[in-house]
């Protein structure tokens, strides 16, 4: 993209469509009324080539929309649309997420000095709160958590703001400087455990990794690893990847020594 084409905003949202109009369409309906009066620009990836997304009339958002000539994974598209932006916090945000109020600036007021990443809390269609807040995983325990048919948090979301070892990557909060000093999500994951990998990551460089309850969004999970063999195939994958990295070693190490 031409960089006399980028406009500077104090966060930019990213959002990857996969021909998913409509899924994303109330999406940008909503950011849209948001940016009524919250200032933000949104980075709408379309990653299917040949599923150009047929957008609805937007007057208020600031949007500008990337194409990937072919489909790229999770971590890819949003290190690419991060690289196109110019601000100074970074949101990553699922097309299938819905606002509740105005999650960013709570989510941006929660980072200490502005620094680290942030999740909100995130309810399910039956109002439930989901697991976008998670101890350090090991096998065993999502062997159990499949099993058991368990996706409740770790932590307890009576507690309003709390450090946590992850948040999912339906919503992230990243202030900038930090996205860019952790090299942002490593594009060896395909499509599970960038998420991981990278507040494992912003734990061992200093950062804050928190839970934030005032912060919501609604989100129907769609668990595509519990339904379709390939969809489990790459989570386990991107499992074995994460459990051999550095950053999950010395993690666990640090962990260890600490308790």
């Amino acid at each position: 993209m031409d960089a006399l084409n980028r406009t500077t905003a104090p966060l930019t949202v990213s959002v990857v469509s996969h021909g998913q109009a409509a899924v994303v369409t109330p999406l940008l309906l909503e950011l849209d009324a948001l940016a009524r009066e919250f200032d933000f620009e949104l980075i709408l990836t379309e990653n299917l080539p040949d599923a150009a997304l047929p957008l609805p009339h937007l007057s208020n958002l600031r949007m500008r929309v990337l194409r990937s000539p072919v489909p790229r994974g999770f971590g890819e598209n949003h290190n690419r649309a991060f690289r196109e932006a110019d601000c100074r916090y970074f949101c990553v945000l699922n097309p299938d997420a819905r606002l509740d109020g105005n999650p960013f600036s709570t989510l941006i007021d929660a980072l200490p000095e502005g620094q680290g990443v942030a999740g909100p809390r995130v309810q399910g269609a039956d109002g439930g709160v989901e697991d976008s807040a998670r101890h350090v995983p090991t096998l065993a325990a999502l062997a159990g958590r499949y099993l058991g048919r368990r996706f409740e948090a770790d932590y307890d979301p009576a507690v309003a703001r709390q450090s946590v070892d992850w948040v999912a990557g339906m919503c992230m909060m990243f202030d900038a400087a930090t996205f860019a000093r952790l090299g942002g999500f490593d594009e060896r994951f395909h499509l599970y455990c960038e998420d991981v990998d990278i507040c494992l990551r912003a734990h061992l460089a200093g950062a804050a990794v928190l839970w934030v309850q005032d912060a919501r969004i609604g989100h129907a999970a769609q668990r595509d690893s519990r339904k379709r063999l390939k969809y489990l195939m790459w989570h386990v994958c991107s499992m074995l990847r994460l459990i051999s990295s550095d950053a999950y070693r010395r993690f666990k190490r640090r962990r260890v020594q600490s308790s």
